[in-house]
């Protein structure tokens, strides 16, 4: 099951201890293939992949819609083979990888605040807390009276697993 979800509110918070959040399955290319033209990427728009693995999501947006990816994962082997591959399509300019814990990415780090489309592809366990965290991230700015000043639109791609308390707007099976 995969699918795409939007929503313009995010979150914070500590993470539990996750041995290991994502799955090490890479997306089947057929599943970016059809979902990468539904996210509305262009060359001003960051991708940010939490759980990137050999950086295969990076790689096709960029290639695809010249946007800007930064990928997250744990995995030093899969972040050298994403390395390499960015490399050879010299697209070193464009598309970055990080070593970096995905919970932490997402309660810490300003690329957050500029992510147009954020990729998701973690363990059911491990979903429950992204979204949770997504949700108190990428809220908006609410003024004294509970009023919403300012929000922007996210969407949110969750591979294999839905992603708690968020709508999907999209579904393949």
């Amino acid at each position: 099951q995969q699918q795409q979800q939007q929503q313009s509110t995010g979150g914070e918070k500590s993470s539990p201890s996750f041995q290991l959040a994502a799955p090490i399955s890479p997306t089947p290319n057929a599943i970016i293939e059809t979902f990468l033209p539904h996210l509305h990427l262009d060359s001003n728009s960051l991708l940010i992949d939490l759980g990137c693995g050999d950086g295969r999501w990076l790689l096709a947006a960029h290639e695809s819609t010249q946007c800007h990816c930064l990928g997250v994962d744990v995995d030093e082997e899969r972040l050298q083979m994403a390395r390499e591959s960015i490399q050879k399509n010299q697209m070193e300019e464009w598309v970055q990888v990080r070593h970096q814990d995905v919970f932490e990415f997402v309660r810490e780090c300003e690329e957050m605040e500029r992510a147009n489309v954020i990729v998701v592809y973690l363990f059911r366990e491990a979903m429950v807390e992204i979204g949770r965290l997504l949700r108190q991230r990428l809220v908006g700015t609410f003024d004294s009276n509970d009023d919403i000043l300012e929000q922007r639109r996210v969407q949110i791609l969750s591979v294999g697993f839905a992603l708690p308390g968020w709508t999907c707007c999209r579904e393949e099976r």
